[in-house]
């Protein structure tokens, strides 16, 4: 939804300029999805916003910066998505979610991934980049301890292991799975992937039967 200026008699216009700025990372993700990331320049961004390049560049300086906030957004939307699994859910099922949700298995999740991989590699050279790195990385593996630990208090996973190393195991498998998916989509497909999750979440003592699908609720939209 395009933001709608405040305008107020003789009085400037009023700009919510966080809302112009989701709307430009919601350009960026539309033209990273139709022609990659390497060949996404600020003129096609902007064109596709509707906005100036000046416009843009009074909210991102580079494509790193756009880069950035495009998964900045994709991490808070799959965090909110995580957020919502219900409490009900069996452990072993809601931790297989969570690390489902950096697989990709469908459009959205390989988007959200590709945008991941493509950050490590500019983190390799940059140092602000690479902090930011560290945090998102950071806060995904705290999420997937939490599950772990979650599992472990119910019995559903080993719990003879430390969940730390359970987690950095479980990290490192999806990390590479996720990354050989997107680059082997032919050898490791969606069904293949989720079938090597599984046996890598049984070796870690798992009950298979309880891998059951999660329903995510769905989000009221906020009444206009």
């Amino acid at each position: 939804m395009w933001c709608q200026a405040k305008r107020g008699r003789r009085l400037p216009k009023i700009v919510d300029h966080e809302c112009r700025r989701q709307e430009l990372v919601e350009a960026a993700w539309r033209v990273i999805t139709r022609v990659g990331i390497d060949n996404v320049t600020i003129r096609e961004i902007a064109t596709e916003s509707g906005y100036s390049t000046g416009t843009l560049a009074h909210y991102f300086t580079t494509k790193d910066d756009i880069l950035r906030s495009a998964l900045e957004r994709a991490d808070n939307e799959i965090r909110q998505r995580l957020d919502r699994i219900p409490d009900d859910v069996h452990p072993a099922a809601a931790l297989r979610h969570v690390l489902q949700e950096a697989l990709p298995l469908d459009d959205r999740r390989a988007f959200e991934l590709t945008l991941d991989v493509n950050f490590w590699a500019r983190a390799l050279n940059q140092p602000s980049l690479r902090a930011l790195q560290h945090r998102d990385h950071d806060v995904w593996r705290q999420l997937v301890f939490d599950r772990v630990e979650r599992a472990q208090g119910a019995g559903a996973i080993d719990a003879e292991r430390s969940a730390i190393d359970i987690t950095d195991v479980l990290v490192a498998f999806v990390d590479g799975l996720g990354l050989q998916g997107l680059v082997y989509p032919e050898l490791l497909t969606k069904e293949r992937i989720d079938l090597l999750l599984d046996a890598q979440l049984v070796a870690l003592g798992a009950d298979a039967r309880q891998f059951v699908r999660v329903e995510i609720p769905e989000v009221e939209p906020s009444p206009t």
